[in-house]
């Protein structure tokens, strides 16, 4: 984490600098204080105003270097925190599709937000404090002990004792911490489907039952918040007892040594100013190191994410010919269930195939071995002659596109969305959205490719949606696409126009997944797969699959 607080230098060593300059010019204010004093018993009004002068610079150049430093700070604070969140979002981003599904995207808007708060308020200033906290400390100990050494080494006594109090509270805090980063978590995950889910709730008229959840959540996460900052509090309160009991020692025994004559009234302001610079350090002191305990649990969990990186080369697809794919008695298991078992399957470059089967059968798991959303347990799964583990994710999607029932839009133009922000020229632009069948719509709207879609495509038909996913796919030149059911939602006109589009696509191979008998969908299919309990049951053409009347047939005879 602390490889952050070096992304800009030149930020750095400014505040390196003005941390003790900091430090030097409350001295400097300090103990302009007690010639002042002494000059106003004088009687000397030449060496008063002297006097002034000096102490007005003295708090003048306090006041400058305080806000200068409180500004570098906060240069240096917005250079970490672009540097940690870059890096953060890249190693989420890096992560594999079965890392990631781990978690629910809740978890990591909260990582992105709340830890990285939490890092900043108290991994960041604390290590700022702490460097802060130190310099002061030397800077006034060194003054304090030319002005008095008793009173100096007391209060140097008193500081370093307060140290010892995050000790006490150390195994509370990291757990008070823990579960704050929990609470938290788990009520904005509930939030999150709350909100996802807004027409089930009301459609289903289950709004209590969800609110119930939500307002348990909610006291969960405020109640373990609560118990973090008062845990703080009291780490807090025992610091500024330790200074209040050094202030007074102190001030009793300065007032005695006036008293005997020893020191004057004016250094007995200097050292009431000095102390503070002594024992306020290290009431601050324990804070910062209680913060840095306590967030130490954030820290792992932040750190888990920021050593990932996307790869953006293509060099090893500009250089092969091959996109044929197969599965060699692969098999699949979710909780010691096999999905998929003693499967061997060979989709050849540029082909067509539709695999079918009942609900739960191992179609879609067996076609996310080709794009790693699935795990494979066993057998081998290949892009032309290399095995797809050993092929980088990036190179990987490059060639093979896999889609959903619902394409994902983002809230920007229609082109943006087609080209996903990356420079192709007019005419494959164009190529792409003819290919897809957009030409007649997107020419249709005033502001063509440039219109604005919003909220994850609510100004789309389900089949625009459809199209605009195919064409973005072409476009990034893809060589096969995975399609699995994404027609599943649309009504019979727009399936059919759908699919017939993506079987009519030259060039590259398909394999759709569909429960539905198209027949002419079916026919123009080069193989046709049927799946059931997990293994390819039969496969063939049309034809050859209503002759061996199985299970191919069954499902004809349904249809009809």
């Amino acid at each position: 984490m602390f490889q952050y607080f070096l992304k800009n230098k030149k930020t750095l060593i400014l505040y390196l600098i003005l941390a003790p300059a900091m430090a030097v010019t409350s001295v400097l204010f300090a103990s302009s204080l007690e010639p002042l004093v002494t000059a106003s018993t004088k009687g000397n009004l030449t060496m008063f105003l002297k006097y002034v002068t000096i102490f007005v610079l003295a708090v003048m150049a306090d006041t400058l270097v305080s806000y200068c430093h409180k500004i570098s700070r906060e240069n240096l604070r917005k250079e970490f925190l672009i540097g940690l969140k870059n890096d953060l979002f890249a190693g989420i981003m890096s992560k594999s599709f079965q890392e990631y599904r781990k978690e629910p995207p809740s978890y990591y808007i909260s990582i992105m937000q709340r830890d990285v708060k939490k890092v900043s308020t108290d991994y960041f200033d604390s290590v700022c404090g702490i460097y802060r906290v130190s310099v002061s400390f030397m800077v006034t100990v060194a003054a304090m002990l030319r002005m008095n050494p008793i009173i100096c080494l007391l209060n140097v006594a008193i500081a370093l004792g307060s140290v010892l109090i995050p000790k006490i509270f150390e195994r509370k805090l990291a757990d008070n911490s823990e579960d704050a980063s929990k609470s938290a978590a788990e009520f904005q995950n509930v939030i999150s489907d709350a909100f996802i889910g807004f027409h089930t709730i009301k459609l289903y008229s289950v709004f209590s039952k969800i609110r119930k959840q939500i307002e348990d959540r909610n006291a969960r996460c405020e109640e373990a918040e609560c118990s973090l900052i008062k845990t703080n509090y009291s780490v807090s309160y025992i610091s500024e007892v330790c200074t209040m009991i050094g202030f007074m020692l102190t001030m009793i025994i300065s007032a005695y040594f006036a008293f005997l004559g020893k020191i004057t009234v004016g250094a007995v302001m200097a050292i009431s100013q000095l102390i503070g610079c002594i024992l306020v350090p290290f009431e601050e002191l324990p804070i910062f190191i209680t913060n840095l305990k306590a967030v130490k649990v954030v820290i792992d969990k932040v750190q888990k994410y920021t050593n990932g990186t996307v790869q953006e080369t293509n060099e090893w697809v500009q250089n092969i010919t091959d996109f044929s794919l197969r599965a060699e008695n692969v098999a699949v298991a979710f909780d010691d269930k096999k999905v998929v078992h003693g499967v061997n399957v060979f989709f050849e470059q540029g082909k067509k195939y539709v695999i079918m089967g009942e609900s739960g059968c191992g179609k879609s798991t067996l076609v996310k071995l080709f794009v790693k959303m699935s795990a494979c347990d066993g057998g081998n799964v290949m892009l032309g002659k290399r095995n797809i583990a050993d092929i980088s994710d990036n190179e990987l999607y490059s060639v093979v596109n896999y889609m959903q029932q619902e394409v994902f839009l983002f809230d920007d133009t229609i082109k943006n969305n087609i080209t996903l922000y990356k420079e192709y020229s007019p005419e494959a632009i164009q190529h792409a959205i003819e290919c897809a069948g957009l030409k007649n719509y997107i020419g249709g709207l005033e502001n063509g490719l440039e219109t604005k879609i919003n909220g994850n495509g609510y100004n789309l038909s389900g089949g625009e949606k459809q199209r605009i996913g195919i064409a973005r796919a072409l476009l990034a030149g893809a060589k096969v696409f995975i399609l699995d059911e994404i027609t599943s939602n649309l009504d019979v006109a727009t399936e059919r126009f759908i699919e017939e589009l993506i079987m009519k696509l030259e060039g590259v191979t398909v394999i759709m997944i569909t429960h539905r008998m198209n027949e002419v969908t079916l026919r123009s299919a080069d193989e046709i797969l049927v799946m059931k309990n997990g293994t390819v049951h039969e496969k063939g053409n049309f034809e050859t699959l209503l002759d061996a009347k199985g299970l191919f047939y069954g499902y004809k005879m349904i249809a009809s």
